[in-house]
């Protein structure tokens, strides 16, 4: 018996040097074993849209990266713009005189795109943002 592909390895944060937490947490982000509403619906009693802003968007793991409009998830994409510098700026919504943003369009190829850079920072921002929406 043959296996097609590449043979099983270790993802690249496990080689981090990251806080166990911060491995944790990228994993569970990854997984979609986190408690981003989208998620908990199917056992609490909520529509799944985003319980931080006043849109009625499902709270997804494309609207926490890049839509949602809260003032933490402002201040968090502009500690962190090196990170996402690559979505179309023509897209981008700045909010006030500091630089803070955030995108009022992206795609899941974007959220594709974010989880493939799979660096330190990468990381630690999934880890504050865990701790905005959690």
């Amino acid at each position: 018996m043959t296996v097609d592909g590449p043979p099983f390895s270790l993802p690249r944060y496990l080689h981090l040097d990251l806080g166990r937490q911060t491995q944790r947490n990228g994993a569970r982000f990854r997984l979609h074993s986190h408690a981003l509403r989208v998620e908990t619906i199917s056992w609490e009693h909520h529509d799944g849209t985003c319980d931080k802003s006043r849109l009625q968007a499902i709270q997804d793991e494309k609207h926490a990266l890049f839509l949602c409009p809260c003032m933490q998830m402002y201040s968090l994409r502009l500690q962190f713009a090196d990170l996402i510098h690559d979505l179309s700026m023509a897209h981008k919504i700045t909010v006030n005189q500091t630089g803070a943003f955030y995108f009022f369009q992206a795609c899941s190829e974007d959220v594709f795109n974010f989880f493939q850079k799979q660096t330190n920072d990468s990381y630690r921002f999934t880890l504050e943002l865990m701790g905005v929406f959690f």
